[in-house]
Order: structure tokens, then C-alpha cells, then sequence
């Protein structure tokens, strides 16, 4: 008899979520899925009625320490043998600005909280869970903008908040891939390039409103001249919860296509 594996997924009712689903419930996984768009969740729960027995939903905000580890207790409890966490909720906030003058404190610390911190609360929630069993997967959600992005703004609102949680992410992977390995869990991040969803998410709408110009020049550093797919990444994420994967860990893996 096949073992379900059970996944956290974060952010999982967006984009790149929505793939990130789709994915490991064909893989057979169950999954809880934490998101702060109620309406986005109940969509996700109707596309997905096939699989109701292997999915269920939360709606929780992952800065916020006690909807965190409520959210995580629900999902023990209704799954059970917590296998693996998906860090996926985040973005660069509603403050679209470039220069450090035009950011205040609150437009800098939004950003961070939802990236960074929101990361620390979700994997500190899970990480007794896997400790239990000896085993597990964290994968969490970094960006090639942790390296810095020259030119105008482009589809990132806050970009200097954004790129320093995004690295942060890096050494925060690093140093719990180290401290969990003797426990058998693994821990990964991905950096992904420009990933547009379908029609109505996030990136895309900010996509779909710059200039003919603007979106010429953000593809012209992409060899291929085009973005990627929440498929693309959600593979990457099946791989690294799969037994395949059992000897990677702190490894930034950028998803990009051989971006600049």
C-alpha cells in the first residue's frame, strides 16, 4: 500500500500555489492548504473536488503567530503524519516604490514580515511535527531578485524590502537545512524568475499593465524570451518532496530559464 505524504502548502490558493496543488495531489499527496484569500480557497476547493478526501484548506495570515500555529494544528489534525511544508505565501507589498526614501518603517517591515518572518513562524510550527518522525521537506520560496535588479520598476511593487527578505531566505535555508539534518528533514529554496499564472493572479495583472516596452525589455533577460509557468516550478516541488531528493538540502535553486 502507497504511504499519502502530507504537505503544507502556504500562498497555495495563488499562481504558482495553484499549480504547486494541483501537482502533488496527482502525485498522491494530501494537502492543507494556508492562504489569506478566503474566496481564492473556496475557488480552489471547488476545482479541486475530485480530491476532497486529500485536501483541505485554512484561511490564515502567516504573519501572524497564533493563526499560524492554529492553522498548522488543524492540519495534524485533520491529516495527521506531517511529511512536508511549502513556504510559498509572500510578495513585494502594495507600496510600489524604488528609492529607500520613499519606504517607511510599515511599508518596510510588511514586507519583510511576509517574507521572512512569515517563513521562521511556519517552519518553527512544523519542524516539532517532523522532528517526530525523523523525517520530512521544507521548501521555501526565495527569488532571483535576492541578487538585485537593475532599471525601473517592473512587476515587484517594493523591490528594496523584497530583495533583502528574499536573501535573507537564503541564510535562514542554509543554517535549518544544517540544524535539521540529523532529524532525516531536508531544506531547500527555490529562486524563481518570472513565473506568470493564468489570467486574474497577481503577477500577471502586474504583468499585463506594464508597456509593450517594459515587457520586451523584463523577457530580453530570459534566453528564451518568455516567463515561466507554475508548472515549471510545481515539478520542482514534487521532486523535492520525493524520495529522489532525500540527500539535497541547502541548496537556492534558482528557477529562471538562464536568466541574464
Amino acid at each position: 500500500m502507497v504511504e499519502t505524504k502530507v504537505a503544507i502548502v502556504t500562498g497555495g490558493a495563488g499562481g504558482i500555489g495553484k499549480s504547486t496543488v494541483r501537482r502533488l495531489l496527482d502525485s498522491g499527496h494530501a494537502v492543507f492548504v494556508i492562504d489569506a484569500n478566503q474566496d481564492a480557497l473556496d475557488a480552489l476547493k471547488a476545482e479541486f473536488a475530485a480530491a476532497a478526501d486529500r485536501l483541505d484548506v485554512c484561511r490564515a495570515d502567516v504573519t501572524d503567530e497564533l493563526q499560524v500555529v492554529d492553522a498548522v494544528k488543524r492540519a495534524d489534525n485533520r491529516f495527521g503524519s506531517l511529511y512536508a511544508l511549502v513556504h510559498i505565501a509572500g510578495g513585494a507589498g502594495p507600496k510600489r516604490a524604488r528609492d529607500i526614501e520613499e519606504f517607511e518603517l510599515k511599508d518596510w517591515s510588511h514586507v519583510i514580515d511576509l517574507n521572512l518572518t512569515s517563513a521562521f513562524l511556519a517552519a518553527r510550527a512544523v519542524v516539532p511535527l517532523l522532528r517526530r518522525q525523523r523525517r520530512g521537506r521544507i521548501v521555501l520560496f526565495s527569488s532571483i531578485i535576492a541578487d538585485g535588479e537593475k532599471g525601473p520598476l517592473t512587476t515587484v511593487t517594493g523591490r528594496l524590502p523584497y530583495a533583502t527578505a528574499k536573501a535573507a531566505l537564503l541564510g535562514f535555508t542554509s543554517q535549518l537545512a544544517k540544524d535539521l539534518a540529523e532529524w532525516g528533514v531536508t531544506v531547500n529554496a527555490l529562486m524563481p524568475g518570472l513565473i506568470l499564472g493564468e489570467q486574474g493572479t497577481r503577477i500577471r495583472d502586474r504583468f499585463d499593465r506594464l508597456q509593450p516596452q517594459e515587457r520586451a525589455a523584463l523577457l530580453a533577460g530570459y534566453p528564451a524570451g518568455k516567463p515561466g509557468s507554475g508548472d515549471d516550478v510545481a515539478a520542482v516541488v514534487d521532486f523535492l518532496l520525493s524520495d529522489s531528493a532525500g540527500f539535497i538540502s541547502g541548496v537556492a535553486l534558482p528557477i529562471d530559464g538562464a536568466y541574464r
